[in-house]
């Protein structure tokens, strides 16, 4: 009985090394993730750019600055949404996609699709205006 329990101790510390040489790997050749940077390398002109998407009650205008070539500012104005639940949406999702840097990792808020989907749509819009200068 001995034997077999130092023999699968042994087992499971050479799977536990080789688990972590693994990860170790995968750590090195990921990087970081980008934070206000620009994550598709895509070549963006910096200004001002504006784009009015349709939400739920009424449009959504964003406005997305770029210095740099990155994103430094993201505004959203939901004024005509419902303010406990659009008005809400917008400015959350407008601090998360200046901080992202695009509204490729960013999700809708839970309850406000429709005016969060129009934030996301506008951010995209904007973005693109600005590869193509």
């Amino acid at each position: 009985m001995p034997k077999r329990i130092w023999r699968n101790a042994l087992l499971m510390a050479v799977v536990t090394f080789l688990m972590a040489v693994g990860l170790l790997f995968y750590i090195r050749s990921s990087g970081p993730v980008p934070g206000g940077e620009n994550p598709n390398s895509v070549l963006l002109h910096d200004g001002v750019y504006t784009s009015v998407q349709q939400g739920y009650i009424s449009e959504v205008t964003v406005t997305v600055t770029i210095s740099s070539g990155m994103v430094s500012d993201v505004q959203a104005d939901a004024s005509g949404e419902t303010p406990a639940l659009g008005g809400v949406a917008a400015a959350q999702l407008a601090e998360e996609l200046a901080q992202a840097g695009s509204a490729d990792r960013v999700d809708v808020v839970a309850g406000s699709t429709y005016t969060s989907q129009a934030v996301l749509d506008g951010m995209q819009d904007c973005l693109t205006q600005a590869a193509a200068g």
